[in-house]
């Protein structure tokens, strides 16, 4: 599916606010809630909207220290590590990655205390074989947004 100016306004929109509702989105747009409604239906189908959700205040949850963990996988590993560590809630993100180390994780504990527990329970983990960890003093930036652009 090639994405037109519209589709790109659309996602523009949704992406800022997952609860804009399509009259207003047709509104905004000068267009009809129907034609809204169909190429929305599309872009969901085509899988360019994955979901829709509320980003919550990891603060105000008790969820706010941040950590980067660089895992070691054994040789040949590493996806079977990834997918293991999926099924922990305080995992926000694992990406595979080159360099020195297999994995990278970003991670959102209450305090030091669960990110100790947290490494303790990965070290655990059949296939790896070392982790380092970076502690965050203070994000900057934390976006969830993409740049939606012409191709």
């Amino acid at each position: 599916m090639d994405l037109d100016e519209v589709d790109r306004k659309i996602l523009s929109i949704l992406q800022v606010d997952g609860r804009a509702a399509l009259s207003e989105i047709a509104r905004r747009l000068d267009m009809g809630t129907a034609t809204i409604h169909e190429r929305t239906n599309k872009l969901e189908a085509e899988g360019y909207i994955r979901e829709y959700r509320a980003v919550l205040d990891p603060e105000l949850l008790g969820a706010d220290e941040v950590g980067f963990v660089r895992v070691d996988a054994a040789a040949g590993r590493s996806s079977e590590v990834a997918e293991h560590l999926v099924e922990r809630p305080e995992i926000q993100e694992i990406h595979e990655i080159t360099g020195d180390s297999d994995l990278l994780l970003k991670v959102r504990v209450a305090d030091r205390e669960g990110l100790t527990d947290l490494l303790r329970t990965i070290g655990t983990y059949e296939g790896v074989e070392d982790t380092a960890t970076d502690v965050a003093l203070r994000s900057v930036k934390e976006e969830h947004t993409l740049e939606v652009r012409d191709e």
